[in-house]
């Protein structure tokens, strides 16, 4: 079946158009076809890779073929396609839905080419040139291009068509917007790693972290491997990229202040470095030095910690005269400080992340119906006051009224004086289990601390045992809390290393003060004596070597014989991400740029 369109005559030609044919007399008619009744042509070019994807089904269905294939007459009556051959596979699969369902069937349009009836080998070259010619639209045209489409639609159901044609969903054309932001080179190594839309923006939100992509990457793989395909270590890996984001801007800010304040920032410590901590040092009458007093001495300077907080130093205590105190074993108990101090700060930072995915899963299983493992917990805690439920109405109401509003996608009830009473209202028969559950975890969750790394905790193991049994993927960090409080061996728990080089902190009450403690001279006093040379200088104690700093801990490739070895050089593309597309990645990406 087919119906001709009328189309307009070309214009004159100095030539007779026998020797000249115009441009539109070598299209062909223009017809339309039902795309049932088309072949393929025996000339065509494409033999491997014509089947459409995800994204052309989905373009065509909903908008059909924008661009007219190329048809000519075969000698047994039928016309074959030899130009476009996947967008008419796109539209014979359209139209048998179509049917399937009694709907009307919508036509292919088609250039009939009648000079090519016997023209096998020109109908071969058309062919060839069709699939080789046509370039694809680079990563950042592509995701600029949705991202734009984003912010263009003029309402909910024009965003929701654009995403339907471009076989995305809602959320991943949200996404474009963020993706479109990432740098040129986390955008390289990300498509390179075969990142959605979706993940892009995730990469985007963490891109100055070094290798960040990869270390996603690495999570991807592993969730691969998931047979429910759960998207837990993405997650995991995700929220630690971003406690480390949010740790680097805080150092950032706070290299920032002190610079502004004139005061100079010293890089990580060296083999060879003289300065010591004020904290290490004294005055000549034996009183400590303070960050205010130590201000004018000319060798103040200071370190950003880890959390970034300032910790202040001088460059060269002997030459300014200050006493360095301390012990015979003082490297010791230094190096061991400095050790149990980055443990601590890699664990607690560890905690942090597992709980901002935790609470994620949390909300999305309280608005499913209760499992049976679910009315269990739910049931036992209420019933029988298990302590998480007993003790949680002693935590401060905006506390625990927080996550039972996370959970629950409740309204801040902060300041109400009957928090949920409108949830209660709205939430019909069949939701009202949810409530409860979200109680009982939000009490659960107020139980497990940051800190429950530290010691056997059967409330954290319990808590987090239903968690995984619910299909939660646990993280490292929490594998370890439930090892650990099974009694099982958990060696990876010391070797938890920081994120960022670690510096010794200052210990809180040696913090600079505003006023002098009852056994420190006065600040005008400590300054006399830091710019007075004493009589008898106190040699300082030979500082204590330290291993040279380490690369950023960052860059701690991920532990997994399931990961391949990371590209190796800035050019170099991922070792599975092809560097040329394939041939129907071309079409393919030419036709939707086309139907656009």
């Amino acid at each position: 079946m087919s119906k001709t369109t009328t189309t307009t005559q070309p214009a004159e030609a100095s030539e007779p158009a026998a020797e000249q044919p115009t441009a539109l007399a070598q299209l062909g008619r223009l017809t339309e076809f039902d795309p049932r009744t088309l072949v393929v042509d025996p000339r065509n070019a494409r033999k491997e890779g014509a089947k459409p994807d995800a994204a052309l089904l989905a373009s065509v269905s909903r908008i059909g073929v924008q661009e007219p294939i190329s048809v000519r007459p075969l000698p047994d009556g039928s016309y074959g396609v030899f130009k476009g051959q996947r967008r008419w596979l796109a539209a014979v699969d359209a139209a048998e839905k179509a049917a399937k369902k009694g709907k009307p069937i919508r036509p292919v349009p088609a250039f009939v080419r009648d000079d090519l009836t016997d023209a096998d080998s020109e109908a071969l070259l058309l062919s060839l040139v069709e699939n080789t010619q046509r370039r694809r639209m680079t990563d950042r045209d592509t995701i600029s291009g949705a991202a734009q489409l984003e912010l263009l639609g003029t309402n909910e159901v024009g965003r929701r068509r654009a995403a339907a044609v471009l076989g995305m969903s809602r959320d991943a054309l949200k996404a474009a917007k963020q993706a479109a932001e990432l740098k040129p080179e986390q955008l390289k190594e990300g498509t390179g790693y075969a990142f959605d839309l979706m993940e892009l923006a995730d990469l985007q939100s963490v891109e100055d972290i070094p290798r960040a992509a990869y270390r996603l990457y690495a999570a991807k793989k592993n969730d691969s491997q998931d047979a429910k395909q759960r998207r837990g270590n993405w997650q995991h890996e995700l929220s630690q990229l971003r406690e480390e984001q949010a740790a680097q801007r805080r150092r950032e800010a706070a290299t920032k202040a002190l610079t502004e304040a004139g005061v100079k920032v010293l890089p990580h410590r060296s083999y060879d470095d003289t300065d010591r901590r004020l904290s290490d040092l004294s005055t000549g009458l034996g009183k400590r030095i303070t960050a205010k007093a130590h201000a004018t001495c000319g060798g103040h300077a200071a370190r950003v910690d880890d959390d970034g907080e300032p910790v202040f130093y001088c460059t060269d205590p002997e030459r300014y005269r200050h006493k360095i105190d301390g012990v015979p074993d003082a490297a010791e108990a230094d190096a061991q400080a400095k050790k149990e101090r980055a443990r601590v700060i890699a664990n607690n930072k560890a905690a942090r992340a597992a709980r901002t995915v935790r609470k994620e899963f949390i909300t999305g299983l309280c608005r499913k119906a209760l499992s049976e493992a679910a009315w269990a917990l739910v049931l036992d805690a209420i019933l029988h006051n298990a302590d998480p439920v007993r003790r949680f109405p002693n935590k401060s109401d905006d506390n625990r009224n927080r996550d039972i509003a996370a959970f629950t996608k409740a309204a801040d009830p902060k300041g109400k004086a009957e928090p949920f009473a409108e949830l209660i209202k709205k939430t019909g028969k069949a939701r009202r289990p949810n409530l409860l559950l979200a109680y009982v975890a939000a009490a659960y969750e107020a139980e497990v601390s940051d800190r429950a790394w530290e010691s056997r905790d059967e409330t954290a193991r319990a808590w987090l045992t239903f968690l995984a049994g619910e299909g939660y993927q646990l993280s490292d960090h929490e594998a370890a809390i439930v090892a650990k409080a099974e009694g099982k061996p958990v060696t990876e728990f010391d070797a938890e290393e920081p994120t960022q080089p670690i510096e010794e902190p200052e210990p809180a009450d040696e913090q600079p003060q505003d006023e002098p403690e009852e056994n420190e001279a006065s600040e005008e006093e400590q300054a006399e004596e830091t710019a007075r040379p004493e009589a008898e200088v106190v040699e300082p104690e030979e500082e204590p070597q330290e291993a040279p700093e380490e690369a950023d801990s960052t860059e701690a490739e991920p532990e997994s014989d399931t990961v391949p070895d990371e590209p190796q050089g800035a050019d170099q593309e991922p070792a599975e991400a092809p560097e040329e597309p394939q041939a129907d990645q071309v079409e393919n990406a030419a036709e939707e740029s086309a139907q656009e």
